[in-house]
Formats: structure tokens, sequence, C-alpha cells
């Protein structure tokens, strides 16, 4: 086998591997072995015509065509351990010829990554304010939530819930026709076209009201969009909410329940400085993150930006399909190729991959580990927020593939939160806790593999 290296980029490599006749044989033998109980030779029972023969009633092609993915696959394999390479992602391999078996394959290596002077990032925390107005807010939104509807004898307002027949329809095409159908209009109501709520505002019960409405340029039925659309609309009936009164008997019906407002209240403010604690320190992350990119160098094959897209692209199909629709249709609606679809998700798929490899580079630096107790922990903790679990869930649960996400899921966290311990000028505390054999979560440091250190 002759083998002849390439290095245009420092993340990959390209071989060109060529195959003698001796390099083919054994992949010819196994091809004659798997061929010879499948295909009858006149003079001999199955399986039992000699390799010679075989070939000669079937050709040398076929048994090469039979063998080809193991001995490309095979020869790959051989090509990358004599060239000491260890691949970062599957090979891109292609035959270049036949006669003799030629292959080129592109080795992905593994992303070289730069952080920069990361340690030197500053971000203060943004503090954190909850007032009475916003639990206000959240009381005003429970007293409408719990408000019964009741009858109303006057014309349609925003807020209320109508019943109504409505038929639509599109150049005489059917759009929607309805019975009886509750409907709350609302100045943000869009549906089923925008201004069809201002349209019934005004409207009373057994009124009748016919308009016109043009659809937006940009409506996802292609045949529909910025077309006049003439709706024909019946109101049986108009209600309004009864708001209860915002007391102590108020606040016992509210969740599991409070003796008193004053206790519903201590709890919503509780509830929104948690909140909002939550999303101080995600924005801080955020920013932190964004700096953290900004300083590093990250370089990659392109070959993984398009296995990304690809990846992207199945799970999208997939998700149509659960919706019963195919992919074909969805781009009719959208009015776009796969190929300009994928255009467009190019840039944010290199991007989420740049964020990948820089928080591994991060989390190997800052020796930041995730043990299968790590794991078990956190999918304990799933099970006894979720109930009562099926036997088909618990078998999810319990996959490699889940596990997997889990612990990716993990060292992401604990990579940002480090992360965010370093850009406060906390890192001397994470020092200290690596020193003593923990990180800074308080969580032991037992190490781990290479593997074990990619969020």
């Amino acid at each position: 086998m002759k083998i002849t290296r390439e290095e245009t980029l420092p993340t990959e490599v390209i071989l060109s591997i060529q195959l003698d006749d001796d390099d083919v044989e054994p992949y010819l033998d196994w091809a004659y072995r798997r061929l010879v109980n499948k295909i009858r030779v006149q003079g001999f029972r199955m399986g039992k015509a000699p390799r010679a023969v075989l070939e000669s009633v079937v050709g040398r092609e076929r048994l090469l065509s039979e063998a080809l993915e193991r001995a490309v696959s095979g020869s790959v394999d051989q090509a990358v351990k004599e060239e000491s390479l260890q691949p970062f992602a599957q090979p891109d391999v292609n035959v270049t010829a036949f006669d003799p078996l030629s292959i080129k394959a592109v080795i992905p290596l593994e992303p070289q990554v730069s952080l920069g002077d990361y340690r030197s990032i500053r971000i203060a925390r943004a503090p954190v304010f909850v007032g009475d107005e916003q639990v206000e807010q959240v009381l005003e939104r429970l007293q409408v939530e719990s408000a019964p509807w009741e009858p109303a004898d006057r014309p349609i307002r925003f807020g209320d819930q109508v019943t109504i027949d409505v038929v639509g329809t599109v150049e005489g095409r059917p759009l929607l026709d309805e019975k009886a159908v509750e409907y709350l209009p609302a100045i943000d109501n869009s549906v089923p076209l925008p201004g069809f709520s201002v349209m019934l505002e005004g409207a009373a019960k057994q009124e009748s009201k016919t308009f016109t409405l043009k659809a937006p340029d940009d409506y996802g039925d292609p045949s529909i969009a910025g077309k006049e659309c003439r709706f024909q609309v019946l109101v049986h009936e108009v209600k309004e909410r009864i708001l209860p009164d915002l007391d102590d008997e108020f606040a016992k019906g509210v969740g599991d329940g409070f003796d008193t407002l004053e206790a519903l209240r201590e709890s919503i403010m509780e509830n929104l400085t948690a909140t909002a604690e939550r999303e101080a320190d995600q924005d801080l992350r955020e920013k932190a993150l964004d700096q953290l990119m900004a300083g590093a160098e990250v370089e990659f094959p392109d070959m993984l930006v398009e296995r990304q897209l690809d990846n992207i692209w199945h799970e999208r199909t997939h998700a149509l399909q659960s919706r019963r629709m195919e992919m074909e249709e969805y781009l009719r609606q959208v009015g776009k190729s796969e190929e300009e679809l994928k255009e467009e998700m190019r840039p944010e798929t290199r991007q989420s991959l740049i964020r990948s490899f820089t928080l591994n580079k991060l989390a190997e630096e800052q020796d930041i580990a995730v043990t299968p107790e790590d794991v078990d922990a956190e999918i304990d903790a799933m099970l006894a927020n979720s109930g009562a679990v099926d036997k088909s869930t618990r078998e999810t649960l319990a996959s490699d593939r889940f596990r997997g996400s889990v612990r990716s899921t993990l060292m992401t966290r604990r990579t940002l939160e480090r992360l965010a311990s370093i850009v406060q000028g906390q890192e001397k505390d994470a020092d200290a806790a690596d020193s003593a054999g923990q990180d800074p979560n308080g969580e032991p440091h037992l190490g781990g593999t290479e593997s074990d250190n990619q969020p």
C-alpha cells in the first residue's frame, strides 16, 4: 500500500492511498466467501464453486464491488495508523480510481484553540432588585387567571371571551370555517390574521359582521400571503372576567394555598428575586463567554461545519415528520431550497462549534471533570422532579446516549460557572479549591480522561 500525505491545514491531513494486488487480495477473498453462498454456478453445489470459477462467472469487478466498502474502510484505518494520526471525527473518504484501487481520505484532526489572556477579563454581575410594583403585577395576573367568565350584556371589548361562527375565504377558496369557536380578542392577537380582533371590537351579541383583511406578505402559506381575505363572523356570546377581591380568601386559593395575602406577597417576592438572580447569573455567563470567544483563536476543518449542518437538517426533518409534514412541503412554504436554508444556517452553526471548542479548552485548562456519580445524581434529581416514570422512560434515562447528554450539560454548566468566577476576579478561590481537591462548587475533583473534559 502506497500512502502520500499532504497537510494543507494544521487541523486536517489528506491521505492519498493506492492499493496493490496483494493489498486487495484479502478483501476479494472475503467477497468470494460471501458471494459463493449466494450465486449458483453450473456444475457445482451451492457454496462449493472455487473462487477462480466464480470469478470467471461474475467478473473481478463484482468481487471488488462487493468488497469495496470493507476494503476502503480497512485501508483508511491502516493508513491512519501507519501515519500515527488521531482523527477527531470520521474522515471524508472518496474512491478516486479502481485499477489500481485508489482512495483519497481527508482526516480531521483535533481543533486548535488558544484562549488568550482570559484571566484578565473583568465583568461585574448586574445588581438584582425586585420592587413592590413587580409583586403587584404578579398579583394582578393571578387575579385575572382565577377570575371566572360571566356573560356580558354589552359589545365586545379587548380582554373578553367571545363565542363566534367564522368563515374565511381567499379568492373564493376556503381559509377557515369554524362554528361556535371561543376566541379572545386582544390587540396583540394576530390569529387568524392581524387586525381580526380589531374588527370584532364593538360587535354585539347576535350581530353579524363582514370585513376584509390583507394577509401579511410573509404569511406561512405562500398561496395566501399578501392576498385579501374575506371574513363573515356571527357573534353568539360575549363574556367578561369578574375579578375576585385581593384578600386573604383569595390567597388561600392560589397554588397550595397561603394563610394571608401578605404571605402570598412574600412568596411572590422570593420567587421573583430567585428568578432575577438566575437571570443575572445567566447574563453574566453569556457576557463572559462572548468575551472569552472574542479573545480566542479557534481553527478546525470546514467538514465539521458541514457535518453539523447535516445533523441539524436531519433533526429538523424528523421534527417536521413528527408533525406530519415532509421537508419538501416545508421548503415550498418558506420558498427556499435546501441549499439556501443551509447557507443561512452556516454562520450560526460555525459559531456554535467555536463556542463548544472554546468551552472544551477552558474545561481542559481548568481541569474540570464530571464523574459517572455526578451523572447519576443529576438523573436522580430529574426523576425526583418528574413524578411517576414508565419503564420506557427509565430505559431512555439509562441509555449511554442520554447519559452522555447529561454529562455534556453538567460539564458546560460547571465550565461556565468557573468562567463566571474568573471574570469576577474570584479565580484565586478557584485555584484554592483545585489545590484542595475540589471545584469551586464544592464538588470533589477526581480528574478524568480527555473525553470527559468536553462540554
